[in-house]
């Protein structure tokens, strides 16, 4: 999907007339979870791409949005005693 605000999806919506406005904002809001993620660190707020997070590694499954926050969730969000205990089963 590409890349818009909420305004211009609805005012695209609504200019075409091909959508319904609301339809296109449920497509919108399903992008942006699915391309979002939060900073592993309890009490930090970044948000951004799967891609732009560094990885733990050592699980490969923790993610930080830098250096400072992994280390102190290492020490002191608990990280240290969780990483690597718990595997995806499929």
């Amino acid at each position: 999907m590409a890349s818009y605000d909420v305004a211009s999806t609805v005012h695209q919506s609504l200019v075409a007339g091909q959508r319904d406005p609301f339809d296109e904002l449920e497509l919108f809001r399903i992008g942006a979870l699915e391309g979002s993620m939060y900073c592993e660190n309890v009490g930090c707020e970044v948000v951004g791409q799967l891609k732009d997070f560094k990885v733990c590694p050592q699980c490969k499954t923790a993610r930080y949005c830098g250096k400072a926050c992994q280390e102190q969730d290492w020490t002191t969000g608990g990280h240290k005693a969780t990483c690597g205990k718990f595997v995806c089963a499929d």
